[in-house]
């Protein structure tokens, strides 16, 4: 948490120059993180841990500055739900899949979860090009 909210205060101003490319670190920084949380070293996985921290930091700084920037303050309140309300869903079908793919094989999980970050790269791309 602490990491968190001082890497909220970095990122928050760098939205305000830059505006939603800020985002793009989120892969960089989650890419390393089950290959530190999931090795046999406690100074890796603690590195982990505050990789962890400046991603919960700057995703949640971000979006929700963004969904007051991108929606009409009349809709922002429902925009904010829908955001939630995806954000809570995936966030639990992940974590359940994770937990079931943990229990399974370590290595799967890792698979998957390169796999969604390197999806999350043009996905992230094709939305910044529609705003």
């Amino acid at each position: 948490m602490g990491v968190d909210a001082f890497i909220a205060l970095l990122i928050g101003k760098t939205y305000d120059k830059i505006g939603l490319i800020s985002l793009i670190i989120i892969p960089v920084l989650t890419f390393p993180i089950p290959f530190l949380a999931f090795s046999y070293s406690y100074s890796l996985a603690l590195i982990s841990m505050m990789f962890w921290g400046a991603v919960m930091g700057i995703h949640e700084t971000i979006m929700r500055a963004a969904i007051a920037d991108l929606i009409q303050i009349e809709r922002r309140g429902f925009a904010y739900g829908v955001f939630n309300t995806i954000y809570g869903g995936a966030w639990f079908l992940g974590s359940t899949l994770m937990g079931f793919l943990y229990d399974f094989s370590i290595s799967y999980l890792i698979i998957f979860v390169v796999l969604m970050e390197i999806i999350s790269i043009p996905a992230f791309m094709m939305a910044r090009s529609e705003t």
